[in-house]
């Protein structure tokens, strides 16, 4: 399972792909899972990642209807994304118009998984975010 850092900018190319840069491309992926993220993102996971991931919601309450509400939303976005030979995913219409990424992209790596932001909306997030960066250290997680 790879561990993922750092922060890229990308363009799509015409048809949608999105060239993973080599930082975040482990070594013989064949292909990754993207699923809605927060704050207008998209999540992408490596597999064992993403087992986890299943894991965790597996153990959530389905009798619960906020823990269901979440699961629904959560699963029904899930998307399997090939790797082509060039490193390269086909980030399709829908799943870009839907949250609302442009051509332009920010990834950044979040430990077990990277996130694809559009980079106008990441630009603003981090700007509105920074600030407030020892005062989150500092707080009990």
């Amino acid at each position: 399972m790879g561990k993922f850092f750092g922060t890229y900018s990308r363009t799509l190319d015409e048809k949608g792909r999105l060239l993973i840069p080599a930082k975040l491309l482990s070594k013989g992926i064949q292909h990754y899972y993207v699923l809605r993220g927060f704050e207008g993102c998209l999540s992408v996971y490596e597999e064992d990642a993403f087992e986890k991931l299943e894991a965790k919601l597996e153990e959530m309450d389905f009798m619960d209807e906020e823990s269901r509400t979440f699961i629904r939303l959560m699963t029904s976005s899930i998307q399997e994304l090939p790797v082509d030979s060039h490193g390269r995913v086909l980030l399709g219409r829908d799943t870009l118009r839907d949250y609302a990424i442009s051509n332009e992209v920010t990834l950044i790596g979040v430990l077990d998984h990277f996130e694809i932001w559009d980079a106008t909306a990441y630009a603003r997030y981090n700007l509105e975010h920074s600030g407030n960066y020892e005062a989150l250290a500092g707080r009990k997680h």
